[in-house]
């Protein structure tokens, strides 16, 4: 998991603009319909609440080898991009899953950045290794590749969060993925 965090963590999503204006709107997970940016801004000054600008470059993501656990705020913009556990199918929410080196740490030196981060459950992270998947992320989107034994063409599978639909009536998503 991601360890201890301050009290209830809510992820809120809206554009920097909305909530430096306070015009505009914000999702938070679980909840369907989207809150008022104002009322969001209002949250967060009564609350602990974790901003999450997406773009932006409030906080450092990468640590290269210096580190080998993940932090809270790396694996929380890797929850953001893969739900919980990112294997396809698989439904663990974000309390199940750890974040998992796709380049493993020590026996291929891989870094400890988000570039190379995976959210997966114990059970998709196991069998991953055992049965010789590989993990690739391109444009923020998760790929698992099956071993030959699986699929001997090899084709990539999408893993990680669904992509957010645009709302009828709305010029594109709230946030860039």
């Amino acid at each position: 998991g991601i360890g201890a965090l301050d009290h209830t963590t809510i992820i809120v999503r809206m554009t920097l603009e909305s909530l430096q204006t306070g015009l505009g709107e914000a999702q938070l997970d679980g909840i369907e319909q989207p809150i008022s940016a104002g009322t969001a801004r209002r949250m967060a000054a009564e609350a602990c609440l974790i901003p999450m600008v997406l773009g932006g470059k409030s906080e450092v993501l990468d640590f290269g080898l210096r580190k080998r656990l993940f932090t809270t705020a790396q694996k929380l913009a890797a929850i953001e991009r893969d739900g919980g556990c990112a294997t396809a199918g698989c439904n663990r929410p974000p309390s199940y899953a750890e974040g998992h080196h796709i380049r493993w740490y020590k026996a291929h030196d891989g870094p400890t950045n988000q570039a190379n981060c995976v959210m997966l459950c114990s059970a998709c992270h196991h069998r991953i290794h055992r049965e010789g998947w590989d993990v690739v992320v391109r444009d923020n989107v998760v790929y698992f590749i099956p071993p030959a034994s699986v699929d001997p063409r090899r084709t990539p599978r999408r893993g990680g969060r669904p992509p957010v639909p645009t709302p009828k009536g709305h010029d594109g998503p709230h946030y860039k993925r």
